[in-house]
């Protein structure tokens, strides 16, 4: 019990360190349906969730794996995100999607700065990756840097 103990209060440090300097960083399933609960602050500027736009259908799928392999898709990352302080916010926002070996299929990032006082803004990551590799694929890392502007 106490090893596990320890990792927890290790861990959970770890986290708040992260959260201090306003860096964030997780990995998760792929979002398929509806949004993923991120509650990520730092100094009144959040990133609040997100959510994984133009997924391509079944008949997309398939036609993929039957007739085109190659076929390409774009999927959008759209990031909720607000900024409750009195001055304007930075946030650097990547995602990286990985295919079942673990290697990363696909990057992107993007840049947005969020209004002071803004509840409820969005900012969308792009990517245009082969439809097989995003259908396919278990996880995604997702990295956040908040910062004052």
């Amino acid at each position: 019990m106490r090893p596990r103990l320890t990792f927890l209060l290790l861990f959970a440090g770890a986290t708040a360190l992260r959260a201090a300097d306003g860096s964030f960083e997780t990995t998760v399933p792929v979002p398929r349906r509806g949004d993923m609960r991120l509650g990520w602050t730092h100094q009144g500027c959040s990133v609040k969730s997100v959510t994984l736009r133009n997924y391509p259908d079944r008949g997309d799928i398939e036609d993929a794996r039957r007739k085109d392999p190659g076929d390409k898709s774009w999927v959008w990352w759209e990031f909720n995100v607000a900024n409750k302080s009195a001055r304007e916010c930075r946030i650097f926002l990547s995602v990286e999607v990985f295919d079942r070996r673990g290697a990363v299929v696909k990057s992107s990032d993007r840049r947005g700065t969020v209004s002071r006082g803004e509840t409820d803004d969005h900012i969308r990551v792009s990517t245009l990756m082969k439809t097989l590799d995003i259908a396919d694929s278990p996880n995604v890392r997702l990295r956040a840097r908040i910062a004052p502007k």
